[in-house]
C-alpha cells in the first residue's frame, strides 16, 4: 500500500500582500475635548514563522496576529489596557479596532485595509 502525502493547504495564503490602510483615531483625556484624526499608511501582510499567525509589517514595526480559518484576527497583548480585535472580511479587505484605555484617558482606532497587490 502507498499513502498519499498531499500537503495541507495553508489558509493564510489568500490574505498575504500589501494593503493600503485608513485608520480613524480618537484620543481623549478627562476634562478635555477628544482629538480625532485620520491616518493613511500601507502594511505588508506575511506568513509568520509561527503556525497559524500572520505578521502585519509597517515602517513602525511588526505585529503578529493569530488568524483563524474564517479570517478572524486575535492579538495577544501583554498589557491588559491595550486591546485589538478584527477580521478579514474577504481575501482583499480587513478591519481592525481597538485602543489603549487607562484611567483618565486613552485612545482608540478603527482601521480598514484594502489589498493593493
Amino acid at each position: 500500500m502507498t499513502g498519499c502525502n498531499k500537503p495541507l493547504m495553508d489558509y493564510r495564503l489568500k490574505y498575504l500582500g500589501t494593503y493600503q490602510v485608513t485608520s480613524y483615531n480618537t484620543s481623549w483625556m478627562m476634562g478635555q475635548a477628544p482629538l480625532i484624526d485620520t491616518s493613511f499608511y500601507s502594511i505588508e501582510v506575511k506568513r509568520s514563522d509561527e503556525r497559524y499567525y500572520i505578521d502585519f509589517i509597517s515602517e513602525n514595526g511588526e505585529t503578529s496576529y493569530l488568524i483563524e480559518t474564517n479570517g478572524k484576527l486575535h492579538y495577544k497583548s501583554h498589557d491588559f489596557h491595550y486591546q485589538v480585535s478584527g477580521n478579514f472580511t474577504d481575501k482583499n479587505h480587513f478591519e481592525l479596532s481597538g485602543g489603549y484605555y487607562g484611567l483618565g484617558g486613552g485612545n482608540s482606532f478603527k482601521a480598514f485595509g484594502i489589498k493593493q497587490k
